[in-house]
């Protein structure tokens, strides 16, 4: 791996990596590309998710030359925790909604198994398409506002504690899930992170 402007990228320029997209665009001194959110709903696709939509508009992208696409697991759409509180106010535990945290590897990372379904179908579009993905893993800042999960709102998510906690836990979890997927060509740390709070 190599560590190059913020991003950890797959692979390097001798041998470069497993699979179609990302292969070719390590050995290219120049890729043509942009951000991407499906064409329908923006910020909102994760929960308004169009998979018919989203495959046609990698479709488009490639057809119109593009390489490579920088994508966006929406922190509250990938990790919808919310604080169950109890007596006098007192936090008592975190939660999606009102069900329980499961047990496995992707509850304990506080993430919805449905989110990262959806990630995976993009990926797989991407591959089809030949699309390299640079995924930016803290999404809480895009388009002028905060995208925090419910649980943190109020809190300072660069100083936190708890919210650190969390946070290394969804990368965690989503990098394992996903880092041997051929489409992905770069981990970025995030949209404009230094926009989602004040550090002291």
């Amino acid at each position: 791996m190599r560590k190059k402007t913020g991003m950890a990228v797959r692979g390097n320029r001798r041998r470069g990596t497993r699979g179609a997209a990302a292969t070719p665009l390590l050995h290219e001194r120049f890729w043509i590309g942009g951000n991407y959110w499906a064409s329908h709903a923006g910020t909102a696709m994760w929960h308004d998710w169009r998979p018919d939509v989203v495959a046609r508009d990698l479709r488009r992208l490639a057809a119109a030359g593009l390489r490579a696409l920088r994508v966006f697991p929406l922190w509250p759409d990938f990790q919808p925790l919310r604080r169950l509180y109890g007596y006098a106010g007192s936090s008592m535990e975190l939660r999606h909604g009102e069900a329980p945290l499961p047990g496995d590897e992707i509850g304990r990372a506080g993430l919805d198994a449905a989110a990262l379904d959806k990630f995976a179908f993009l990926a797989d579009q991407a591959r089809r398409q030949g699309l390299g993905l640079i995924v930016g893993l803290v999404t809480g800042w895009m388009s002028g506002r905060l995208f925090v999960p419910p649980a943190f709102e109020q809190r300072n998510v660069l100083t936190d504690p708890e919210v650190l906690m969390w946070t290394v836990r969804w990368v965690r979890c989503f990098v394992r899930r996903f880092r041997q997927h051929p489409a992905i060509l770069a981990w970025d740390l995030g949209n404009e992170c230094n926009c989602m709070a004040s550090v002291p």
